[in-house]
């Protein structure tokens, strides 16, 4: 289990904005200072491993125009807190000056005429951009795509989402999970996870006739010394949210006593840092950190929350990486 002390560095790249751990970038920023790209792609490396998140990304090969939303409403007892906090209410609990980079990239407040002067953000290009230069530092870290990867775009529908594929492909990640993959029909799914160089986990999908597991649940890798399991868990709710036609045979579900089962046996195989590559939404995962004791880091998808810190549940670390490719996280830990 890692402890608070651990989570000494945690932080965003937004685009080719700005870098995680890029404090003295954002200062520069919001005095005018012209900075090149590979001044803005500084990062300050902490400890042994690195996790790089991406989440989301919706067939997003370009930049866009992407305001944060004005609403994010929490039910019961999450109203309120992160990532149910929005425009003037996000800038003052994260301490960000209204107008700078930081307050662009992740509130709505002002953006119309920040865009003028940020301009778009997000998109493939981007991401990729980031990546290589995190690689140039830690040339072993570990890139973890959440899924919502392979649908959205006008020439995912027109190529079966090979575009998306090949790019991903090349981008390189280490392992996905997944959520609209499974609107491309399962036939078209599985010819894709079939080619894919790296894994595609999904501990909660089951086959419905055996129920018996339908993907690899998890991936152990070794990095800095660490054993590190990756977590695959889908979108508990697709034969909801999506029509079941499209995968059948297929059950799904939070399954928290099937994610127990999964971290203790990856303890039991000697993991140093367990890691959820999740697709299960923010409110959700933070449930899912309270019930299941033994996950270090959840790194949350589905609900498009950006967050410029961690959350804290008991002794799981919550990652919320956005959409589209305006963000990349990245998470360094000792």
């Amino acid at each position: 289990m890692i402890s608070r002390r651990d989570f000494l560095q945690a932080g965003m790249a937004v685009s080719a904005i700005l870098g995680s751990g890029a404090t003295g970038a954002f200062a520069q920023i919001a005095a005018g200072q012209k900075l090149t790209q590979d001044q803005l792609l500084e990062f300050d490396t902490f400890g042994n491993v690195t996790l790089v998140h991406v989440t989301d990304i919706h067939g997003q090969m370009k930049p866009i125009w992407f305001r944060e939303p004005e609403v994010n409403l929490g039910i019961g007892e999450v109203r309120g807190l992160p990532p149910h906090v929005t425009g003037a209410d996000f800038l003052k609990l994260y301490n960000i000056e209204a107008g700078s980079a930081r307050a662009y990239a992740l509130t709505n407040v002002d953006f119309a005429s920040l865009a003028r002067g940020y301009g778009k953000m997000g998109g493939l290009d981007r991401v990729a951009t980031v990546v290589k230069a995190i690689r140039a530092a830690r040339p072993d870290a570990l890139l973890l795509d959440g899924g919502d990867t392979w649908h959205g775009s006008y020439t995912v529908m027109k190529t079966a989402a090979q575009d998306m594929v090949d790019a991903m492909n090349l981008l390189g990640p280490d392992a996905m999970t997944s959520h609209w993959e499974f609107t491309l029909g399962i036939d078209r799914v599985t010819e894709i996870v079939d080619s894919l160089p790296f894994p595609f986990l999904g501990a909660n999908i089951f086959d419905a006739e055996w129920d018996e597991p339908a993907y690899e649940p998890y991936q152990m890798f070794e990095r800095g010394g660490a054993k590190i399991a990756v977590i695959g868990q889908a979108f508990p709710y697709l034969p909801i949210a999506n029509p079941s036609w499209m995968f059948p045979g297929l059950s799904f579900g939070v399954r928290e006593e099937r994610m127990a089962e999964v971290v203790q046996e990856v303890r039991d195989a000697g993991a140093d840092l367990v890691v959820c590559l999740s697709h299960n939404g923010f409110d959700v995962d933070r449930k899912l950190a309270a019930q299941v004791p033994g996950i270090d880091v959840i790194l949350t998808g589905h609900t498009h929350d950006a967050l410029p810190e961690p959350v804290l549940v008991g002794d799981t670390l919550l990652i919320a990486s956005g959409s589209n490719g305006k963000f990349v996280t990245r998470l360094d830990l000792d």
